[in-house]
This record gives C-alpha cells, sequence and structure tokens, in this order.
C-alpha cells in the first residue's frame, strides 16, 4: 500500500550508471572504399537505438547507394533494434555484416528477418557486396 504522496510522485528521469559517461559508444561511423559503415556493438535496446539514431540519420545522409552495418559486435538486440533495420532497409541498399552472435543469430531466425536483410558472414564481405553494387 502507498501512501498519497507515493503515489503522486513523478517517475525519477533513467540515469546512467556511475563511469557510464566513459563507456564507449556503442556506434562508430566511418567511409571504406565509398561506402558508409557504421560498426555497431553492445546490447541493442530501445535506449541504446535512440542513441545510435543520429548517427546513422547522418551515414543515411552520406551514403550514395548503400550502407554497411557491422553487427559482429552486437551481444544482445530486440525488436528496437529490429525495427530500425527494416526501417533503414527500407530507405537504401542495407548491407549486414556477422558473424551475429548466438543469441542476435537466434533473433533474426524466429523472426525471419535473415530472408528479408542482405546479411554477409563478416564486414569485409558485405563491404565487397556494396562495392559491387555501386555504379
Amino acid at each position: 500500500m502507498t501512501t498519497g504522496d507515493d503515489a503522486s510522485r513523478e517517475p525519477e528521469p533513467k540515469q546512467r550508471e556511475s563511469g557510464a559517461d566513459d563507456a564507449p559508444s556503442p556506434v562508430s561511423r566511418e567511409r571504406r572504399d565509398g561506402t558508409e559503415l557504421l560498426t555497431l556493438s553492445g546490447d541493442l535496446d530501445l535506449d541504446v537505438v535512440e542513441e545510435i539514431v543520429p548517427v546513422l540519420e547522418a551515414a543515411l545522409a552520406a551514403q550514395s547507394g548503400g550502407l554497411v552495418i557491422d553487427l559482429s559486435g552486437v551481444t544482445f538486440a530486440d525488436s528496437s533494434a529490429l525495427n530500425m533495420l527494416l526501417r533503414t532497409h527500407a530507405r537504401t541498399k542495407l548491407y549486414l555484416g556477422g558473424p551475429l552472435q548466438p543469441v542476435v543469430r537466434r533473433l533474426f531466425e524466429i523472426t525471419g528477418i535473415e530472408s528479408v536483410l542482405n546479411l554477409h558472414d563478416s564486414a569485409a564481405a558485405a563491404l565487397e557486396a556494396a562495392g559491387r553494387a555501386r555504379p
């Protein structure tokens, strides 16, 4: 049972854990051989996807004919990550590089997303495929 004071209290904003500001970014961006490459790492949940989206938008604006996303460092992905990948796929030619971690591979298998997205064994293979597809 709660008192009236407890019931009317606003939830406190989510704060990063101590030292989290020193944590590595879940996304890095570079241009390789004319192709935009995003490297994602760690757990891709709603909060992390929100951090990735601005970098993804910048890469989409800069790319001309394809985007490569390296997923080999992703240890977990939820529906918000799948949604981000599908929305990106709808906007450009998307090439995904693995190898996928077992939990991420299982999510891709269960959802059937493997048959929709262009998944390669490595980021290098995805970059090569993107390069071949460029005019």
